[in-house]
């Protein structure tokens, strides 16, 4: 991406905390289709979705992103409710499903991923045997076949996103879940590791004893592809969308957000970007990217075949997204102690 340096040429100064195998495409399309210069900063791994709101927050006063485009949308959440953003073009918001619109207009909401379990079909060979839900990664019986679930510890990224989304919905049940997963996992009866792509090869190599995990479907994309291409590495794993009984909360969807920064100092190309962000093309771009994120607004397409689309194919949990970003510090301290260190 090209990085420009200050003064009066025209650009649009993008802090991005997507992975650049996803979002680089995208902001070379729009700077090939628009002429529009995008400065790019994004952020680490380790970072993700922490340090650009935090610098956000930090320059509220000489702010110097135009747009900032998150992977996830608690901490968008709370920078909305700091005055770090600024209301929305007009109309923008009306283009998306009411289920997908902060009810403030200050962010737009696209491209999710799914919270998903992937199961290793050498050691689940039988459907009978799959996890169907969430709570199943606590269940006894993979110890007593000699196998292990496991998940990444619940502390940063959308593994944090979904606590603190979980935590908020049914406190009492989802501290409960997370007390016995840390105690199963100091006692070395679930595998608790620092990420969800941990997780993924933990599940997905072959040899290994981990029969499934919970992940991302972004994650799971990549081991389906994986075993595809390299079947003597890797098992091949199933992708359930868990929670889907009648009495179930249905699974966890995390979109993409973007926002204006308020005080941006390139208003017409900030709008222009944000627009660009906001159209069905770019939900179709993420689709058939290496993420394979799941459209929010019906319509968008055809997607590939592994891309499934929540309300046709599986049904989606319905989350407070506001109360969930007013919550985003609130277990922080709690689910550290829990779960430090993952290995």
């Amino acid at each position: 991406l090209t990085s420009c340096g200050s003064g009066d040429d025209p650009k649009v100064v993008l802090y991005c905390g997507v992975d650049q195998d996803q979002s680089q495409r995208i902001a070379d399309l729009f700077q090939q289709q628009t002429g529009v210069p995008v400065d790019f900063h994004g952020e680490t791994e380790a970072m993700r979705s922490i340090g650009l709101p935090q610098r956000l927050m930090d320059e509220r006063e000489r702010p110097r992103a135009d747009v900032y485009w998150s992977n996830e949308i608690m901490h968008m959440v709370d920078l909305a409710l700091n005055d770090v953003l600024d209301p929305l073009p007009e109309g923008l918001a009306e283009e998306f499903p009411e289920a997908w619109r902060d009810p403030d207009g200050r962010f737009i909401q696209f491209g999710a991923r799914a919270r998903v379990l992937m199961v290793n079909l050498r050691l689940l060979p039988d459907p009978k045997e799959h996890p169907k839900r969430v709570a199943d990664l606590l269940d006894p019986k993979w110890n007593e076949q000699g196998l292990f679930a496991c998940m990444a510890a619940p502390l940063t990224g959308t593994t944090y996103t979904h606590a603190v989304a979980w935590l908020t919905q049914d406190e009492d049940g989802a501290r409960a879940f997370f007390e016995q997963a840390a105690k199963l996992g100091h006692e070395g009866k679930l595998k608790v590791v620092a990420s969800n792509g941990r997780a993924m090869r933990e599940v997905s190599v072959t040899g290994g004893k981990v029969a499934f995990c919970m992940t991302d479907t972004d994650d799971a994309w990549i081991a389906i592809q994986r075993a595809e291409s390299d079947p003597d590495k890797y098992d091949p794993v199933l992708v359930i969308y868990p929670d889907q009984g009648e009495a179930d909360a249905g699974a966890v969807l995390i979109p993409n957000t973007a926002a204006l920064v308020r005080g941006r100092r390139h208003p017409e190309a900030a709008e222009t970007l944000l627009r660009w962000l906001a159209t069905p093309e770019t939900e179709l771009t993420l689709a058939e990217g290496p993420s394979a994120q799941i459209p929010v607004r019906p319509g968008v397409g055809p997607v590939p075949d592994h891309v499934k689309v929540p309300g046709k194919d599986f049904r989606a949990a319905r989350v407070d997204w506001m109360a969930v970003g007013r919550n985003a510090n609130r277990w922080h301290d709690w689910l550290t102690t829990l779960f430090r260190p993952a290995n």
